[in-house]
């Protein structure tokens, strides 16, 4: 702007000292007025052409919650210095000795409906309704349902887990206090994923991706175990899908 000021002032003093010899003075006042309007208007931009900057997509909160907490956690290549052995992560344990294990508890947790038992004791669950949280199939006998370790053992271990004692990984194998730590997953689904990461495995269903993520966080976060740079584009491309309701799972919403 001051620039533009100064080259009309300029042009304006120029235009004058020309009048002076000039014998219609009032003319060329009025001339010089002119040019200098002129090559002022010529240097301002016309704001009425540039287009108004699109505001950045809003994340939701609890989106923007989940991406908050994968970025804190470690990052570092899987692996172990110890062998993996599933027998050391010891589950299924009654830790309240009750005579119903955590499969058992997680079972009855689940059900959309009153469980049956083996026998009067009610200790080992036969029936009751079951969603699959990545097939949307609903189940009714219990023994087409595994409880899935959402993070697997497996994982666990070449994660950082491997450095825990036996206490510990009895915990994490029977982890009933945070939900989805232990879910009912299909038999056949649980067995196709195995210990595969995000990056090697996901729900085939869409419609899951945003929990299946956000439940995988949640357990990495808690459980202070790693992540690989492959796991965490995996995580994020799964979070991109976290567009409606309907995206947090056939179950519904967040772990439901």
């Amino acid at each position: 702007m001051r620039l533009r000021v100064v080259m009309a002032m300029a042009a304006l003093v120029a235009a004058i000292a020309m009048a002076a010899c000039h014998p219609r003075v009032g003319d060329t006042l009025e001339t010089a007025r002119e040019v200098a309007g002129g090559l002022a208007t010529r240097n301002v931009i016309d704001t009425t052409q540039i287009e108004p900057t699109q505001p950045a997509p809003t994340v939701p909160a609890d989106v923007q919650s989940v991406l908050t907490t994968l970025d804190q956690l470690v990052v570092a290549e899987r692996g172990s210095d110890v062998e993996y052995n599933r027998k050391d992560w010891r589950h299924w344990v009654d830790a309240d000795q009750d005579c119903q294990d955590a499969r058992a508890e997680v079972l009855i947790e689940e059900s959309r409906s009153p469980v049956s038992f083996a026998t009067d004791k009610g200790c080992r669950v036969t029936a009751g309704e079951w969603l699959g949280p990545w097939s949307g199939e609903v189940f009714t006998d219990a023994s087409d349902v595994d409880i899935d370790h959402h993070v697997p053992l497996g994982h666990a271990h070449a994660s950082g887990g491997w450095r825990w004692e036996a206490d510990r990984k009895r915990e994490y194998a029977n982890d009933l206090a945070n939900p989805p730590s232990l879910q009912v997953t299909s038999a056949s689904v649980n067995r196709s994923k195995g210990k595969k990461p995000p990056d090697a495995w996901r729900p085939d269903n869409r419609a899951g991706w945003c929990r299946y993520a956000a439940d995988w966080v949640d357990v990495k976060a808690r459980w202070q175990l790693t992540v690989t740079q492959a796991e965490i584009s995996a995580l994020k491309d799964m979070l991109d899908d976290c567009n409606d309701d309907g995206s947090w799972g056939l179950s519904g919403g967040p772990y439901q």
